[in-house]
């Protein structure tokens, strides 16, 4: 197998034309379609709170005893919204 190749910008359907020339069997087209996958999947980023969210969150449930449940819920929506999900 090729393992050579730069995938990057490449387009789907003339990756999947060299793979299909290149694999010698089902488990090495496995291996270049994850490559082909790998190279042209944004990666992002991740964000995470800030000291002051985490504050303002542990604040919000001691000052209303809220269960832990809401607590989670609450974290989670606030890294969504800076993780835009």
């Amino acid at each position: 197998m090729d393992t050579k190749q730069d995938w990057k910008g490449l387009d789907g359907a003339i990756a999947w034309h060299l793979i299909e020339r290149q694999a010698e069997n089902w488990n090495e087209v496995g291996e270049m379609m994850n490559e082909w996958l790998k190279a042209n999947t944004p990666t992002k980023e991740w964000v995470g709170l800030t000291a002051d969210q985490m504050t303002a969150i542990a604040e919000w449930q001691l000052s209303a005893h809220r269960p832990l449940i809401d607590v989670i819920k609450a974290v989670e929506q606030a890294l969504k919204e800076k993780n835009h999900e």
